[in-house]
């Protein structure tokens, strides 16, 4: 196998472990390819004879194994997959131009694990400004480069009078850019949604490497339940999937949309769900229909080891999803098709902690910003060092 001929450090650790001696220890030149080695030896004691037009033949007509167990369709046709689309559209924010617009306006940052977002609104709510996208591993340099653009394109009637972070980088960019307030996600995203929904009872929100689910009780938060271990359920999961397909992840998602039998792959782990997607391509699954079913079993994990739901009705009746995952159609329909309600899902679904972190320093309403101005960021620099 693969492993044990090109990773060094795993053959001398398993030759140790064994206590083997060159002689017992073989490694063969052939070792990646062996299986198929194997079948090829195989294939010359069956006695059988193919031509070239003969096996392709064979490949072109193949059939999906009866043993494939699959879904119903997310979408029966354009026209339902048209109207869902007009539903969701209904939830989102008035835009402004940041180029004319002038008076205060209000910086949300969300650092997230995987991804930087970045929201600058009006004083009546307005969409100033937005930016997503991956962090690299660097969301500090990110920041920094994107409120350089905001500066550079901002009116200078436009003050930015308070700024707010959430995430995983909250400390480290609150301290870096002297940012105003850091706060909790789960603040950050109970006020995106209650904007979108007051009535809000349940909040689920998806992101790269998390899952976040809210319950609301008179106006506050009432119980919180996050994924502890596996990232099964998360957003890179499915980016994983995507990669290891070939695919981009919006195209990997939208090949799902239509997919006429989608593949039931449960809710798995990630290493036991390559072995299903494995088993379905196998048995003749196509992309299409695994994409749909991979949408499906982030849902079904959510729902059925993270929030543990015995009923669907223990979600409440306004349910309002957040998240860069939600953006992905396919996922959002599982979602409603797995609950059997509409939800809400904003248009800024992805930039909803950011958006948060906006109206939390709008309502701190302080005199003056400490926020660095573009000349500090102009000379901004910074070292890391590993300590103990």
């Amino acid at each position: 196998g693969g492993p044990l001929s090109f990773l060094k450090g795993l053959r001398h650790a398993f030759v140790k472990t064994l206590g083997l001696s060159d002689e017992n220890a073989v490694f063969p030149e052939e070792a990646p390819v062996f299986v198929a080695y194997g079948c090829s030896l195989f294939a010359a004691e069956s006695g059988d004879a193919y031509t070239m037009p003969d096996l392709f033949f064979k490949l072109e007509n193949a059939r999906a194994s009866a043993a494939i167990v699959t879904s119903e369709p997310l979408f029966e046709s354009q026209a339902q997959y048209d109207s869902f689309i007009e539903r969701h559209k209904k939830f989102d924010l008035k835009y402004e131009d940041i180029h004319t617009y002038k008076g205060n306006a209000y910086l949300g940052i969300d650092a997230g694990s995987t991804t930087t977002k970045l929201v600058l609104i009006s004083e009546d709510g307005g969409l100033l400004y937005s930016h997503y996208s991956s962090n690299k591993g660097q969301p500090l340099d990110r920041i920094v480069s994107q409120l350089k653009e905001i500066y550079k394109e901002k009116n200078p009637d436009i003050t930015i009078k308070g700024s707010a972070v959430t995430g995983y980088g909250e400390d480290l960019i609150k301290a870096g850019l002297s940012v105003d307030f850091g706060i909790v996600e789960t603040v950050a995203h109970f006020k995106a949604a209650s904007y979108f929904c007051p009535d809000v009872d349940f909040i689920i929100d998806i992101g790269g490497q998390d899952i976040k689910c809210f319950k609301i009780k008179n106006g506050a938060i009432d119980s919180i339940m996050l994924n502890e271990a596996c990232s099964s359920g998360c957003g890179s999961f499915i980016q994983t999937f995507a990669m290891a397909l070939g695919y981009d992840i919006s195209e990997f998602s939208q090949l799902g949309l239509f997919a006429a039998h989608p593949v039931d792959l449960g809710s798995r782990c990630t290493v036991f769900m390559n072995s299903s997607v494995k088993q379905a391509q196998k048995d003749g699954a196509t992309v299409e229909d695994i994409s749909a079913g991979l949408s499906s079993s982030i849902i079904k994990n959510a729902v059925y080891k993270v929030i543990r739901a015995k009923s669907i009705d223990e979600l409440g009746k306004n349910i309002v999803v957040q998240g860069g995952t939600f953006l992905n159609d396919a996922v959002l329909r599982s979602f409603e098709k797995e609950l059997g309600r509409n939800v809400i899902r904003p248009a800024i679904s992805g930039l909803m902690g950011a958006f948060g972190c906006a109206l939390y320093a709008r309502e701190m309403n302080i005199e003056k910003s400490k926020l660095v101005d573009l000349s500090t960021l102009e000379d901004f620099s910074y070292s890391s060092k590993t300590v103990n």
